[in-house]
């Protein structure tokens, strides 16, 4: 028995080396090294066959375990060699010792104890390898419990034969290892069958996930109420309402930034998921598992991620209103400004000395021009998202346009196609942006020569002077930039106006001598 004690022993020593559920690199501390020789000395002096029994069962279970994560066919091998000598150590071994009424041969027990041990050595031909993940992550808990209710089922069900059927235990142990054989094929079927169903494997992990709701459900109630309600917060009010009719919950409540809402009893035994400024939290008749409570935060997320994809679209479209309303706002500023710079020329020309005839039918045909650029620039308040599309002859467009500007020492080119039309508003207000730039221009550049060419729909102007700085022309049409002049958006508003109507303004030639907008159909 000393010897037995001894053994004992060492084979607790070769589990610490060798035991798969704590990291084998974790030093002892002086506390846990205390707590595993009181362990050992305890199990040492209660050593006996019932604690042999469960130590066999716990360490067959820890190697069944084991073998769940093990991919290599030869590892896996030695896993089940390991497995196998356990169970007849058990069988054989340690359960006659319990039970008087186990009868088994002398000298077949004999010849057991006197060649199993010449089994262990084999385990050294089959190959091994260091684990590549965490040593908690190599021992499944599950598949453990399952492999050491089985064996506590093989070693009871024996005994019970034993005692039911009156029949010797050899007898009784071939016909429980059919039986639980058996039972376990059946099982193992049922969990993954091959028929054409799901098997209880899929549905208790249907079950697991669910706890009486399953997740389809709950996104098909979220994807229902996302398309009822835009508001968020009566989205809010409306999930949560469909989760108050869970059994296991008795109120609901949610919180964001001012608004809240509240139904059911509030209780003291509650889960909230908080994101951002939301809180949604659930009550329930008592404290709650940790399962549950694992399930209802999944859920109340899914939730959470609808109210947010919910809150940003009405956050765009809240900002593309306002947008809509910037653009428009600074489209109309920029066409009075340009209004008031035709204004204030028709000023100067009334001022200078000359034939009060000729003024007078100077003012006579602009105003009334200036007049429907004016109500054109107001009508775009009414409707700030299109844009106008009233056509006008072209050969018309482009004589106004020529006298409205004569005074102006320009090169004028070009003549329009008799019979051809364009939208007069977008080419009024292109025109008179890229005008006034250039005349801008001649004030920081003496003496530019300025040239507006309209041929074929497509309308030019182009001045001799210095090149856009390349950084500013990749941006000119495309964004606000810094003006020296004016607001900086005349040409991103001016080519955004064009492409609403299916029309382009692209920055020409852009190089020393030669800078040219144009204006013409979309391509």
């Amino acid at each position: 028995m000393p010897a037995v004690r001894l053994l004992w022993v060492v084979a607790l020593g070769l589990f610490l080396i060798w035991q798969p559920f704590v990291a084998g690199e974790r030093r002892i501390e002086l506390r846990q090294g205390l707590v595993l020789l009181g362990v050992v000395m305890v199990s040492t002096w209660l050593l006996g066959p019932w604690l042999l029994l469960i130590w066999c069962g716990a360490l067959a279970a820890a190697i069944g375990g084991r073998v769940v994560g093990t991919e290599r066919h030869g590892e896996r091998s030695g896993y089940l060699l390991a497995f196998g000598y356990l169970v007849g150590i058990t069988v054989l071994g340690v359960v006659p010792e319990i039970s008087p009424a186990v009868a088994i041969d002398p000298a077949l027990r004999g010849a057991l104890a006197r060649f199993m041990p010449f089994v262990l050595p084999f385990l050294l031909v089959f190959p091994a390898r260091a684990p590549q993940r965490k040593s908690a992550e190599a021992f499944d808990l599950f598949y453990g419990v399952m492999v050491f209710l089985v064996l506590a089922v093989f070693v009871l069900g024996t005994l019970a034969y034993m005692l039911v059927g009156g029949g010797g235990y050899v007898e009784a142990l071939f016909k429980t290892s059919l039986t639980v054989a058996g039972a376990l094929l059946v099982v193992a079927w049922a969990w993954n069958p091959r028929g054409g169903f799901s098997g209880i494997g899929s549905a208790i992990s249907r079950y697991m996930l669910s706890l009486g709701m399953p997740l389809e459900q709950w996104l098909v109630q979220l994807s229902e109420e996302s398309e009822r309600y835009t508001d968020p917060a009566q989205f809010l009010d409306a999930v949560l309402q469909r989760l108050r009719g869970m059994p296991w919950v008795v109120g609901v409540s949610w919180r964001t930034g001012q608004r809240e809402g509240q139904s059911g009893e509030l209780t003291a035994y509650a889960h909230t998921c908080q994101a951002r400024d939301l809180a949604l939290t659930v009550h329930f008749h008592r404290s709650p598992s940790p399962a549950m409570r694992w399930h209802v935060e999944w859920l109340l997320r899914l939730a959470v991620e609808f109210y947010l994809v919910k809150l940003q679209t009405h956050q765009l479209q809240r900002m593309g209103y306002v947008q809509a309303i910037y653009e428009t706002g600074a489209r109309v500023t920029h066409d009075v400004k340009n209004l008031l710079q035709s204004l204030q020329v028709l000023c100067y020309a009334a001022n200078q000395p000359g034939d009060p005839a000729e003024v007078a039918a100077l003012l006579g045909r602009q105003l009334p021009q200036i007049t429907e650029r004016l109500k054109a620039t107001l009508d775009k308040l009414q409707s700030p998202q299109t844009e106008s599309l009233e056509l006008v002859e072209a050969d018309v467009w482009w004589r106004r346009f020529k006298e409205r500007n004569a005074h102006l020492s320009v090169d004028w080119q070009g003549e329009a196609v008799a019979g051809q039309v364009l939208p007069g508003p977008l080419f009024d207000s292109v025109a008179e942006n890229l005008l006034q730039n250039a005349l801008a221009k001649r004030l920081r550049q003496p003496g530019l020569g300025i040239r507006v060419c309209f041929a074929d729909g497509t309308l030019t102007v182009a001045d001799d002077g210095q090149a856009i700085a390349p950084v500013l022309a990749k941006a000119l049409l495309s964004e606000p930039v810094n003006s020296e002049d004016g607001l900086g958006i005349g040409l991103y508003h001016a080519a955004r106006q064009a492409d609403g109507v299916g029309y382009s303004l692209v920055l020409a030639e852009n190089r020393p001598g030669r800078v040219a907008f144009s204006l013409s159909v979309g391509r």
